[in-house]
């Protein structure tokens, strides 16, 4: 799935916008609310949201497996002066951060690429890993709700690929199996940003 986001970041460099996200903004009230000061994003992309929540005072640390991706953001982040963590890594291995480093975790649609069931649940438990003990997860997915579920070439359960993109949705029965181990579902909204359709999960640890 790398090599896919490598094509699409080397055709688009803005190829979400550069704008933050409207999950991101809703995060950062939320994140100031907590005392919220260093978090990780999980697959970050071109790094509209990184970004906003640098240069928002956050002290960030991100990671995506788009060697392209992580290029642009040097360039991005060199230009604006912003100081961050950037990571090339490939989320499927141990994070290299130590146990109980961060106050949040963040990813926006990051586990809609094609993870299988086991990949998610180490994902998440290694999540709460780096987290402290009162550590937030923050994270957002493609829905069953979304108008591309069950459409396109099945790949596996609740995997299609669409456009030569294979995109995982999510129930909110599944949400809340690979969550219960881990983490308190401390609200779980329904969203629109188009054009696709979202689950906003906002988590304590355990």
């Amino acid at each position: 799935m790398s090599n896919i986001w490598d094509k699409v970041y080397s055709n688009d460099t803005a190829f979400f916008g550069e704008d933050p996200s409207d999950f991101a903004q809703k995060c950062y009230s939320d994140f100031k609310n907590y005392g919220v000061k260093r978090i990780l994003e999980l697959g970050c992309g071109q790094g509209r949201d990184t970004i906003f929540f640098a240069s928002n005072g956050l002290d960030v640390h991100a990671i995506d497996a788009s060697k392209v991706a992580i290029k642009n953001m040097y360039q991005k982040i060199r230009q604006k002066n912003i100081s961050l963590d950037l990571r090339y890594f490939e989320a499927r291995q141990i994070l290299p951060f130590n146990s109980g480093y961060f106050d949040a975790v963040y990813s926006h649609m990051f586990y809609n690429m094609r993870f299988t069931d086991e990949e998610l649940r180490y994902l998440f438990k290694e999540s709460s890993r780096v987290l402290k003990k009162i550590g937030l997860l923050y994270f957002s997915v493609r829905s069953d709700k979304d108008v591309l579920y069950n459409k396109g070439k099945k790949i596996d359960s609740n995997i299609y690929e669409i456009n030569g993109f294979q995109i995982r949705f999510f129930t909110k029965e599944q949400i809340k199996s690979f969550l219960a181990i881990n983490f308190e579902i401390k609200n779980m909204e329904e969203s629109y940003e188009g054009p696709v359709s979202l689950y906003l999960v906002f988590c304590n640890k355990k």
